[in-house]
C-alpha cells in the first residue's frame, strides 16, 4: 500500500504572564517567523513526556510538538505518511514500512529502522505491554530492520489496519530511552518533532525550536500551559495571554467570532457513562436497567441548552466520520415512561441508587452534562451519586478496572485512528481488565479484526453497533465537538484529527 504525502502534521493555575513586549506572541516584526507560540490546554500528559502512557486528548496536544509516528490519520479517516513514506502488506501477518531518510532526533540520534525496532521491542516487553499504547497494539509480534530505512513488522494474527493502528505509536530516540529509562525519559523526552523540551512541570511545558527537525518550525519557542477550566482558557485568549486556546466553551463561539477570533469546531467523541456489567451485584448487570437508563436521559436538551447546539445527539458510540459507523441506527428515544416500565420489569419499581466516578474539565460543560443526566435519572427514580476524581486517578483505575462502583465516565473515542474497532474493543470482553462483556459483540469484533476486505469489515463493525444498541454497554450522553480558537495574530494553524501542525504556525 502506498500512502500519499500530507502537507500538514500533525489549572487550576493562574493565567500566563502577559508578554513583556507590546507585540502579540513575542518581539518579532509582524509577519516574520520567530517569537513564541503560547497555547492554553485543558491538561498536560499524565505521563509527562512518556508517549506510551496515554492515547489522544489531552496528551496529543503536547506530544504532537515533540514526537512523530510512522503514520497519521486525517480528519476524514485516511491513513497517510509521516515517518514512513510508504508501506506494503507482504502477507496477512507481515508489513514492510519504508522510512523517511535524513531524519534525526533532537539529540542527534538518527531515525532509522533500528529506532523503530527498539520502540516495538519495548512495547512487547512485560512493562511496555502494560502501557496504554502497548495495551492497544496487542497484535504486534516482532519488528526487524531489513536495511537502514526498511523495517518489517509482523503481527501475531492478521491485522488489516496495522498501518492505521500504529499511528498511536510514537517513535522515541532509542539511546536516550535506553539510558534514561521510562521515568527519566518522561522528564527529558527526545523525539523527531519540531520542538525539544526545555522544562516540563505539572502545569507548563516549555519547548524550543528544533531547527534540524524534518518539520522545522517557524516560531522560536512553544509554551503549553495547563488551564483546567474552559473559562480561564477563553479569558487568556481574549486578554492576549495565549495565542491558541484548546477547547473553548460552546457558549463563547459567538462572542469570540464577533470579536475577530478564529474558531474551529470538529466532531470529537461521545460522552457516556460506562456500565460495569461484569460486577454482577450491580443493578446495571441487568440489560433492562441499562436500556431504561438510556431512555431516561434527554440528550437533545443537553446539546441545545448546555452545548449551545455545538455537538449532537448520539445514535451510537461513534460519529459519522468513523469507519464502522452504522447510518441506519437512530439511537435511544427519550422516553421516561418506558424507562420506568423497564425498571419495574427489572424489579426496581421503587427506584435504585447508583454511583459513578467522573473527570470534569475535559469537555465543554461536562460537569453540567453529568449533572443534567443525574437530574433526568432522578425523574425515573434513579439516584445517581457523582464522585469527581482527577484524570490521573481515573486512568489508573481504568487500566486495571479497579472500581468499586456501578458506572464511570468514559467517552467513546475512535480517535486517533477513526476506526470503530477501537471503542468497540474497549466496550467489550476483548479489553484487558474488561468492565463489560457481550460474547456476541465480541465475536463480531474479532471477525472484523482479521477481515481484509474493507466492505465486509465495515459491515461487521456496523453489526456490532446494532448489537450494542440492543445490549448497551454504556449510557450515551452527547456527541462533543472540539472547539479551538486562535487570535488574528496566528497564521497557519491547522488541527488535523487533533494533530496540530505546530511547524506551520507563525505568530505575527
Amino acid at each position: 500500500m502506498l500512502s500519499r504525502r500530507l502537507g500538514v502534521m500533525g489549572a487550576a493555575v493562574a493565567l500566563l504572564a502577559v508578554a513583556a513586549c507590546s507585540g502579540v506572541g513575542g518581539d518579532t516584526a509582524q509577519g516574520e517567523p520567530g517569537g513564541t507560540l503560547r497555547v492554553g490546554v485543558p491538561d498536560l500528559p499524565p505521563g509527562q513526556g512518556n508517549p506510551f502512557t496515554a492515547v489522544g486528548s489531552p496528551s496529543v496536544y503536547t506530544w504532537a510538538a515533540i514526537f512523530d509516528s510512522l503514520t497519521v490519520i486525517t480528519s476524514d479517516g485516511e491513513t497517510v505518511e509521516s515517518l514512513a513514506t510508504d508501506w506494503e502488506n507482504i502477507d496477512e501477518t507481515t508489513w514492510r514500512f519504508t522510512l523517511r531518510e535524513d531524519v534525526t532526533f533532537s539529540n542527534g540520534e538518527p531515525l532509522d529502522a533500528e529506532a523503530v525496532v527498539a520502540t516495538v521491542d519495548y512495547l512487547l516487553t512485560e512493562e511496555g505491554s502494560t502501557t496504554v499504547v502497548g495495551g492497544e497494539l496487542t497484535t504486534l509480534d516482532s519488528a526487524e530492520a531489513e536495511d537502514e530505512y526498511s523495517v518489517v513488522i509482523t503481527t501475531e494474527e492478521p491485522d488489516p489496519i496495522l498501518p492505521t493502528r500504529i499511528s498511536i505509536m510514537s517513535i522515541v530516540a532509542p539511546e536516550a530511552w535506553e539510558e534514561l529509562g521510562p521515568e527519566g525519559f518522561a522528564t527529558t523526552p527526545v523525539g523527531t518533532g519540531p520542538f525539544s523540551v526545555d522544562s516540563l512541570t505539572q502545569n507548563e511545558v516549555s519547548l524550543s525550536a528544533y531547527e534540524d527537525s524534518w518539520r522545522a518550525p517557524e516560531v522560536d519557542s512553544l509554551t503549553l500551559t495547563r488551564m483546567a477550566e474552559a473559562t480561564p482558557r477563553t479569558q487568556a485568549l481574549q486578554s492576549d495571554q495565549v495565542d491558541l486556546a484548546i477547547r473553548v466553551s460552546p457558549d463563547q463561539v459567538g462572542p469570540l467570532t464577533d470579536s475577530g477570533f478564529h474558531v474551529e469546531a470538529e466532531p470529537a467523541q461521545i460522552m457516556s457513562f460506562a456500565f460495569r456489567q461484569v460486577e454482577q451485584d450491580s443493578p446495571v448487570a441487568d440489560p433492562k436497567v441499562r436500556l431504561a437508563l438510556n431512555h431516561a436521559v434527554n440528550s437533545e436538551v443537553m446539546v441545545d441548552s448546555l452545548l449551545n447546539g455545538e455537538g449532537g445527539v448520539p445514535t451510537q458510540g461513534t460519529s459519522d466520520t468513523t469507519t464502522g459507523h452504522n447510518p441506519d441506527l437512530t439511537g435511544f428515544e427519550y422516553d421516561p415512561e418506558l424507562a420506568r416500565e423497564l425498571l419495574a420489569e427489572a424489579g426496581y419499581e421503587d427506584g435504585m441508587e447508583l454511583t459513578s466516578q467522573i473527570v470534569v474539565g475535559s469537555f465543554a460543560a461536562d460537569s453540567e452534562i453529568y449533572q443534567s443526566a443525574a437530574a433526568d435519572l432522578a425523574e425515573v427514580g434513579v439516584d445517581l451519586h457523582l464522585e469527581q476524581v482527577s484524570f490521573a486517578e481515573w486512568l489508573e483505575r481504568y487500566q486495571a478496572d479497579n472500581w468499586d462502583l456501578d458506572m464511570f465516565g468514559l467517552s467513546w473515542n475512535a480517535a486517533p485512528i477513526l476506526d470503530a474497532s477501537r471503542p468497540y474493543t474497549i466496550f467489550s470482553c476483548l479489553k484487558p481488565a474488561e468492565f463489560f462483556c457481550d460474547e456476541e459483540a465480541a465475536d463480531l469484533i474479532e471477525q472484523s479484526s482479521t477481515e481484509f476486505d474493507p466492505d465486509t469489515r465495515e459491515s461487521l463493525l456496523q453489526d456490532v453497533a446494532t448489537r450494542m444498541q440492543e445490549n448497551p454497554p454504556s449510557l450515551l450522553l452527547v456527541e462533543q465537538a472540539d472547539i479551538n480558537a486562535t487570535g488574528t495574530q496566528v497564521q497557519g494553524y491547522v488541527d488535523e484529527n487533533r494533530i496540530i501542525s505546530y511547524e506551520d504556525i507563525t505568530v505575527q
